[in-house]
């Protein structure tokens, strides 16, 4: 009978080993093995998102872009010539710049920063480079022949011709045009990383100031949009999404105010 008992013991010893054995720690492989995969795979992606970010369009380099210009569509009034002439007498680029802003939307520059740069540097340049991590790295700038007084001058004039006015040179105004001048305060576009995903955005703000009149006519908007690379056409698009926001703001403020 003892010996009945202790073999009876000794089965059961040697069921709970095999519990033991072929359970517990299967499980808790198991779980190890699920944390291990969903940590890798954020990994994976967070670290994709970086490569991306920091690669695409050679964030370390300057790359130069070249915005298409508006198609100009003058409403019926202004195409009879019976509207209000329109002068912009003077586009002025009035952005600070500065040496290393923590703000990503501050026009800064790289390559010895924006003390270093010339006044053409800064008149073509639209936006900084940055890393997955938001580290400003390269620049993007307009082509050579294109500035930012340029770009916002063709874009204005179109606006005014969406609201109907003519716009002509001063020259060729005749008598009693409405002349302006404007004031660029912000033309940047800029990056913010996220987790699966960056957005880009584009700031633009100016004042129009009539020759002889009052106040200035505020003219400011903002786009964004998210992308998985800040490609060189990503920084166009940005631009070109910001500059479709400022013709339509612009011709809603002026439209019969001048």
């Amino acid at each position: 009978m003892l010996d009945g008992f202790a073999t009876a013991g000794h089965d059961r010893s040697r069921s709970r080993a095999s519990i033991v054995s072929q359970g517990c720690p299967t499980d808790v492989r198991a779980i190890n093995q699920g944390e291990n995969t969903m940590i890798a795979r954020k990994s994976a992606g967070w670290l994709a998102v970086c490569l991306c970010a920091s690669l695409a369009g050679c964030a370390t380099s300057r790359s130069e872009i070249k915005l298409q210009g508006p198609v100009v569509s003058p409403s019926g009034t202004a195409a009879a010539g019976s509207a209000r002439v329109v002068v912009v007498k003077s586009v002025t680029d009035e952005r600070v710049f500065e040496q290393a802003p923590s703000d990503p939307s501050t026009p800064s520059l790289g390559f010895g920063g924006s003390d270093n740069a010339t006044a053409q540097v800064k008149s073509q340049a639209i936006g900084r480079k940055r890393n997955g991590f938001g580290k400003a790295l390269g620049d993007v700038l307009l082509q050579q022949g294109q500035t930012v007084q340029d770009v916002v001058r063709e874009n204005l004039v179109a606006a005014l011709l969406q609201s109907g006015y003519r716009v002509k040179s001063l020259a060729d105004a005749g008598t009693d045009p409405v002349v302006l001048d404007v004031h660029i305060k912000k033309f940047w576009s800029w990056f913010q990383p996220g987790f699966w995903a960056i957005t880009l955005h584009s700031d633009i703000a100016t004042e129009l100031q009539v020759e002889g009149g009052g106040a200035p006519i505020e003219i400011q908007v903002h786009a964004e949009d998210k992308r998985q690379a800040a490609t060189e056409r990503a920084w166009m698009e940005i631009t070109q999404m910001g500059l479709e926001k400022f013709r339509a703001e612009a011709a809603r403020s002026v439209a019969g105010k001048l």
